[in-house]
């Protein structure tokens, strides 16, 4: 009985999918792959949705009749019915709405807003998607439109959120009521469910077109959506900056861990756009949130990330093509160093890190033209920041103990320019070098008796700009044409005014200073 039950549901919303097929204009039951797949749905270019709609579709006798014969089925589906709620300042209404009607509500509370009281006018849409090519995806598209019908609201903070399917689904949008901002006079929001079964992969692509009679400068718009599985929920919002159409796509891929996402921006505006995306499973929650400074007309990247040991992370970026824009990732999933800002994004970014004092690491393998990569634990006053500026195509991996006695060591490939600026505690370690020795190592000792040791396997660097400081001493090396073999400095500064110092190994420079900071202050240690 419950199987025949299922059955008739199935059954019911395949003939509501064939009849949506028969009502729908030549051309709007396929999307092109090029093409806004909901701007072909829903053509607006007048942004007066309701009375476009109403020439061009007459939905409302045709859904009528479909709800005649199977109104019942749809209404127990949970499919075809929504719950919209409103929260207008402080005013919360909830009404429930039917697939393909439009629906005139009230979000104030006040008779004398908006058209005979209302204020806002809703429809719904969903409808399959099939994309054949390139690669077979089948989806579900779930449509929202929205107008305001009253002034009286356009200044107010405004949240619409409307439920799909038994709460699986729920999308909606935030207006704020900053200065300058105002309910949109229009918006068509939109989220499709996909599945690539070739690929064995799933994700959601969502769209958002928010129309103002007054332009989008100064607007402001938070979209919003929540998907529930049977183990696990996803969160996401897109905060514009100022409110512009735009499509993105979020995707799962065939390594775990990583998500793929793409942007495509149809407005002409420039915009910022941050992104929050939080998964839910098994009552362990992963958030990931990125804030791209100026995004493109077309933005697309793969992006994991991974704790380790340590208070440790690992950070994997790719993308086929670099974007001159500037990329915050905020991630519980990366450790100590939880915010990390790409500037000038690149093809490719793999980074490993152990951003600890004693037996700490970094390793990072880039292709690009020119990034800076920067890892910090706060945003403001961080005790942990490690920076690598103007990252071509590398390969280098450092190590350090930033103790005493302590060591500095870091492995590159011969052609990379190196600029390195590390945080870790009251320690700090900075390195410019130029080209091209592969290994460059420093350890040391500082007291009344210490030493200095410095090795490039005799490989030359043409320039050399070494730091490493802690709280109650430093060393600092400047030089042009600097190599070295298992130099090693000793020094004993007894009595107080002298210096007693012995070299041992292999040295050679055009010009070099050593100096060392000791009990307060900082000394020239060598050449005298």
């Amino acid at each position: 009985m419950k199987k025949n039950k299922i059955l008739e549901n199935i059954l019911v919303i395949l003939v509501v999918f064939f009849l949506i097929g028969t009502i729908l204009p030549s051309g709007m039951a396929s999307i092109g792959h090029h093409e806004p797949y909901t701007k072909k749905l829903l053509e607006n270019a007048d942004g007066k949705f309701s009375e476009k709609m109403k020439q061009s579709f007459n939905f409302r006798d045709n859904i009528k009749n479909i709800y005649r014969g199977y109104g019942k089925n749809l209404k127990q589906s949970g499919i075809f019915t929504s719950v919209i709620h409103t929260t207008c300042n402080d005013v919360e209404k909830t009404k429930e709405v039917y697939f393909g009607f439009f629906n005139d509500i009230d979000v104030d509370d006040n008779e004398n807003t908006g058209i005979n009281g209302a204020d806002i006018r809703v429809q719904f849409l969903i409808l399959p998607y099939i994309l054949p090519d390139p690669n077979l995806i089948f989806g579900l598209l779930f449509t929202v439109n929205i107008e305001r019908i009253g002034e009286e609201i356009k200044d107010k903070n405004f949240k619409f959120t409307m439920d799909f399917g038994n709460n699986n689904l729920e999308m909606g949008y935030w207006s704020p009521s900053n200065e300058g901002n105002e309910i949109p006079n229009s918006i068509r929001i939109s989220c499709m469910l996909f599945f690539n079964p070739t690929e064995q992969t799933n994700g959601l692509k969502f769209y958002v077109n928010p129309e103002y009679l007054t332009g989008r400068e100064g607007k402001q718009i938070v979209f919003y959506a929540k998907h529930t599985s049977e183990d696990t929920e996803k969160i996401f919002s897109f905060d514009f900056e100022p409110a512009i159409e735009t499509q993105m796509t979020i995707s799962s891929t065939r390594n775990q861990g990583e998500w793929k996402y793409q942007f495509i921006r149809e407005s002409s505006t420039d915009a910022k756009i941050t992104v929050n995306f939080t998964r839910i499973k098994d009552e362990e929650e992963k958030e990931t949130v990125f804030t791209i400074d100026e995004i493109p007309k077309e933005l697309s990247f793969s992006l994991a990330l991974t704790p380790l040991i340590d208070g440790g992370g690992s950070f994997l970026y790719e993308s086929d093509e670099m974007y001159d824009v500037e990329v915050l990732v905020t991630s519980t999933e990366m450790g100590v160093c939880k915010y990390a800002t790409i500037k000038n994004t690149p093809r490719k970014i793999n980074a490993e890190w152990t951003p600890t004092r004693e037996n700490g690491s970094y390793s990072i393998v880039v292709d690009s033209d020119g990034t800076d990569f920067i890892l910090k634990d706060s945003l403001t006053n961080p005790t942990v920041n490690l920076t690598i500026r103007n990252l071509e195509d590398i390969d280098m991996t450092a190590q350090w103990n930033l103790t005493n006695p302590g060591e500095f060591v870091v492995k590159k490939n011969p052609s990379f320019n190196i600029d390195i600026e590390f945080y870790i505690g009251e320690w700090v370690a900075k390195l410019n070098a130029m080209p091209a020795a592969e290994d460059i190592s420093i350890s040391w000792y500082t007291n009344i008796t210490g030493y200095l040791e410095y090795d490039t396997n005799w490989q030359p660097l043409n320039e050399i700009d070494l730091l490493i400081q802690g709280e109650d001493l430093g060393i600092r090396t400047v030089s042009e044409m600097f190599k070295a073999e298992d130099f090693r400095l000793d020094w004993t500064v007894w009595p107080p005014v002298d210096w007693n110092l012995e070299t041992t190994g292999e040295i050679e420079f055009t010009s070099i200073s050593i100096e060392l900071y000791l009990q307060g202050s900082w000394h020239h240690l060598w050449p005298w």
